[in-house]
């Protein structure tokens, strides 16, 4: 059975990808989140799935102790190690503040939850993706990390952009570093969901000013996170992909 292990899945993306992982009675998901019991989402989907299919981990992605249990549980549930490491937890702020207002004490600890945290949980659970066979990783990023489109959009998102590009280099290099250890790396752009609580934020401003963007149902972003997670190659490593399978640039 390959095994999945996601961050961030109480709810959103990464409870969209549970439930799609779920659909194939073959995979064995591992859905880890800050308080998996009060999900509801989660807490419904263990009653109806055996436990060789769904796993509940505990984690806090910024906390090291938490990420050590969730390495020590992950163990016991994956002996064989972790074929797919979806990387899904996120966190926005001040979505629609300009530059000059922005608090820099919450940019800090925006910028050391998406890239220092990422780090330290990475660095913790890489021994448990090389074990495994099929050694694949996916980051969900934003397109609005892209340094090329980043002209595009002005006013949205500054700090949550500046997050993007700073998370595409880390794993655009990092992804470059794993090679030799025959891991594949990928980012993907999910789309602009606006089902999800950070993408609903943006409803007004995206309304507006760019009318033309797709809004994705979650369940299409899910399928088409999942179906590019399956398809990538190893050759593809450290690629940027939209959620339909399409490139974009850097």
């Amino acid at each position: 059975m390959p095994s999945y292990f996601i961050t961030g899945a109480g709810r959103g993306l990464g409870l969209a990808f549970t439930k799609e992982l779920l659909q194939d009675p073959k995979n064995h998901v591992i859905a880890s989140a800050r308080n998996p019991s009060g999900s509801k989402g989660l807490q419904e989907l263990i009653t109806k799935y055996p436990k060789n299919q769904l796993s509940l981990v505990q984690l806090d992605v910024t906390d090291e102790k938490s990420i050590a249990n969730a390495v020590k549980e992950t163990e016991e549930l994956a002996p064989n190690g972790i074929d797919n490491f979806i990387s899904n937890a996120g966190i926005a702020s001040d979505e629609l503040i300009p530059f000059s207002d922005v608090d820099l004490k919450t940019f800090g600890e925006d910028l050391n939850f998406q890239l220092v945290a990422t780090i330290s949980l990475f660095r913790a659970f890489l021994p448990l993706i090389k074990k495994s066979e099929q050694k694949k990783v996916l980051v969900l990023t934003s397109v609005l990390g892209s340094i090329e489109l980043g002209i595009g959009m002005p006013g949205l998102a500054n700090t949550y952009s500046i997050m993007k590009a700073g998370l595409n280099m880390l794993w655009r290099k990092w992804a470059a570093e794993l090679k030799g250890d025959k891991v594949t790396v990928v980012l993907i752009h999910p789309g602009w969901v606006g089902e999800t609580d950070m993408g609903g934020t943006i409803g007004p401003y995206m309304e507006k000013y760019a009318p033309d963007v797709l809004n994705v149902p979650e369940v299409e972003s899910a399928t088409g996170c999942m179906k590019v997670l399956k398809e990538a190659t190893f050759e593809q490593t450290g690629s940027f992909f939209v959620y339909d399978g399409s490139s974009l640039p850097w």
